[in-house]
């Protein structure tokens, strides 16, 4: 049975069927992991959007965990607008926001109807209308219609952030801009203006909220990630034989980064998982001889220095680029033909 048909109907799935798991090894909190697993699962598109979760009852007996503790978790992603609950029916992911559409061309046609009338009514003939409409419409083409739709990318790492919208820039046409500010940034006051000025503003899915806080009176629409091509293929091509440290960034997401890891290296045995605040990083990267970490995690470069590193970067999912960003560009260009 696949992820999406289990997740529409939990009272049939079984434990093993939801792409939920905990790892008592870790020293992780049980309900950090379990949100760490949503937030991760919802933002690289392992739970979709609009799909079923287990209820409260079922996750708890499930996992083993306490019953409070999944029902913090749950009430924790829908104050982050993460999840939505609906009375009598359950606990979903929360879909996709609609992407705004373009401007009313039946609004427009009657604001020019309205116009020509009043300027008949004035006595202005057809040829004048027609002479000074389109010496405006000659203006407005040379004012700020350099081409381009402006686009800020908010993000938490400012060099992961630059890379991402690279990729998305290449999505895009010619003209089109994609700027970039971290959430660091927006809390220090830093990059509003450039918040303000842009015609799309894209925003991590699992810090939607956060983002949409800082930004009060913007649209914001949420963006999915994967991991990358690169970084699928550098886990792939490790040797059976390497141990390998695993260090992550945030510890709520330390056990879904190591499955990711073990998802593409699955021939690699020894794996040493921490993140990077745990007592035991050093000891950790002493004891392997290949290290994986999470962007963020930087700090692991000079910790050791010697020894091989990889880093687990993401792109945007090129599905959401398609449905939600590429659509939402569209509505705002400027120099579309009626």
């Amino acid at each position: 049975m696949s992820v999406m048909a289990d997740l529409l109907s939990p009272s049939t799935a079984s434990l093993t069927d939801w792409p939920f798991s905990l790892d008592r090894t870790l020293g992780v909190p049980l309900g950090a992991q379990l949100r760490g697993q949503i937030e991760y699962g919802i933002a690289c598109g392992e739970l979709p959007r609009g799909a079923r979760l287990p209820s409260v009852r079922e996750l708890s007996q499930g996992l083993g965990v306490a019953h409070v503790t999944v029902a913090q978790v749950y009430k924790e992603l829908l104050a982050q607008g993460l999840i939505v609950t609906a009375r009598g029916r359950g606990t979903f992911v929360a879909k996709l926001p609609v992407t705004p559409a373009g401007p009313d061309l039946g609004r427009l046609h009657q604001l020019l109807g309205e116009a020509l009338a009043q300027a008949e009514r004035e006595g202005y003939s057809a040829a004048q209308v027609r002479g000074v409409l389109n010496l405006l419409l000659a203006q407005a083409e040379r004012g700020p219609a350099e081409g381009g739709v402006s686009v800020l990318l908010v993000g938490l790492f400012a060099d992961a952030t630059s890379s991402y919208a690279a990729g998305l820039l290449a999505a895009l046409r010619p003209g089109d801009r994609v700027q970039t500010v971290t959430l660091s940034e927006l809390r220090q006051g830093q990059g509003l203006t450039l918040a303000r000025q842009a015609d799309v503003v894209l925003a991590l899915a699992h810090r939607l909220a956060e983002t949409q806080a800082l930004l009060p009176g913007l649209d914001v629409l949420p963006v999915g990630f994967i991991p990358s091509q690169p970084t699928r293929a550098a886990l792939a091509a490790l040797s059976p034989l390497t141990t390998l440290a695993v260090v992550a960034t945030f510890e709520e997401f330390l056990p879904t980064f190591l499955s990711g890891v073990k998802r593409f290296a699955p021939h690699v045995q020894a794996l040493r998982a921490t993140h990077i605040q745990a007592e035991n990083l050093q000891a950790t990267l002493d004891h392997c001889d290949v290290v994986v970490y999470a962007t963020g995690s930087e700090v692991v470069r000079s910790l050791a220095a010697h020894k091989p590193m990889l880093e687990y970067r993401h792109i945007i999912d090129p599905h959401d680029i398609e449905r939600l960003v590429l659509p939402a560009v569209q509505a705002r260009r400027k120099d579309e033909p009626l």
